[in-house]
């Protein structure tokens, strides 16, 4: 039997808001003031959010996520169509004297849920951002936001701020995440259509859009060079992965000037990395570095690298020497930290001339990891 829920007590009624997903806390927002306003006084905090940002059936359409620990949760779906259904019309209020007319549709899950997604036709910009400050509100939300860019696009960016995360590439890898809670099938077949590539324009054209961004993952081959002035080798943690066609150079780890730098696929040569160290050694560059880890193409020649270099093995004789572990926060990682091991003899320690900062090095044939210790 169907209970009022504006009619129960307000503490009963918050405790009952409490209890629903995000995005049916979202749907309940919009059905009068007064749900707006429990809403509000139930005080729901989300995590994290994220903005997901693709082409559907040819339109753009932008999903809000709540990132939590069970993955990337739909909270609401905008797309942006040429024309609206004239007799399905609802007009959507999102405070601020705001309001949209939209189409609504409703999807069902296997599992029995519902989700649900607005068709709007106004001005895409004034939406994106009517919306992002909409779930803000609600929310109480007034962290940073994560981005997720499915493809290398024409024209203008999303319309949100606060975004200090960047994800671009793989729609397979992308959709596998948000799962269930997304109405798109995945299929294995298009696991090996989905692959995008991205230029180097557009990237900086994402940079500066996003200045204040300070994690990107680039989940696609990157064509041609970033200029060495690009504002990507300012960012303080950096990944490239999954390159299909092309590598990275040596550009990206001699112009990097941040804390963490991943890449899954680099062409390298043994001087290349001689020329890193020594740098980072005589304190020439990498002030902040923390973490390099690359992926070669080519196995590099360790005894080779070590011969160039000053440098003191693990002696197993006395182990306290070293930490069991170095622990780094690293934005692009799911994980909450990750941890390298250091007592290994394959992990070569180096000292920084002006301050003696401990590095640790393991190279084991096409993989490469170099830590700084912190304190």
């Amino acid at each position: 039997m169907p209970i009022n829920l504006l009619k129960l007590p307000r503490s009963v009624g918050v405790l009952v808001v409490a209890e629903l997903e995000y995005r049916e806390v979202f749907l309940l927002s919009l059905c009068s003031r007064r749900t707006t306003s429990l809403v509000k006084k139930a005080e729901i905090k989300v995590p994290k959010l994220a903005v997901h940002f693709k082409d559907s059936c040819g339109y753009k359409e932008f999903n809000i996520l709540a990132v939590t620990d069970k993955g990337r949760l739909l909270v609401t779906s905008v797309l942006h169509v040429s024309r609206l259904e004239s007799k399905k019309i609802f007009t959507v209020k999102l405070g601020n004297d705001q309001e949209a007319e939209t189409n609504f549709e409703m999807f069902r899950l296997k599992r029995g849920q519902f989700i649900h997604r607005m068709k709007c036709a106004i001005e895409p910009m004034a939406v994106q951002k009517a919306v992002q400050d909409y779930i803000n509100s609600i929310f109480h939300y007034s962290d940073s936001y994560q981005l997720i860019l499915i493809t290398e696009r024409e024209g203008k960016l999303p319309n949100i701020t606060n975004v200090n995360d960047i994800i671009i590439g793989l729609e397979i890898l992308l959709e596998l995440v948000i799962s269930e809670e997304s109405w798109i099938k995945v299929t294995k077949k298009k696991a090996f259509l989905g692959y995008v590539t991205v230029h180097p324009q557009f990237l900086t054209n994402v940079m500066m859009t996003y200045p204040d961004t300070q994690s990107v993952s680039v989940y696609s081959d990157i064509v041609g060079d970033i200029p060495n002035e690009s504002p990507f080798f300012q960012i303080p943690h950096f990944f490239v992965a999954y390159g299909k066609k092309f590598s990275c150079g040596p550009d990206y780890i001699h112009n990097f000037y941040g804390k963490n730098l991943r890449l899954e696929r680099a062409s390298l040569t043994e001087q290349d990395l001689i020329q890193f160290l020594q740098k980072w050694i005589s304190h020439e560059a990498y002030y902040n570095l923390e973490t390099l880890s690359i992926n070669t193409e080519n196995a590099l020649d360790q005894d080779l690298i070590r011969q160039a270099i000053e440098y003191e093995e693990f002696d197993p004789n006395e182990p306290e020497k070293r930490p069991y572990f170095l622990y780094f926060k690293i934005p692009y990682f799911i994980r909450p930290l990750t941890k390298y091991r250091l007592r290994d003899p394959k992990v070569v320690e180096i000292k920084r001339i002006t301050d003696g900062r401990r590095g640790f090095l393991y190279i084991n044939g096409k993989n490469i990891n170099f830590v700084v210790q912190q304190n």
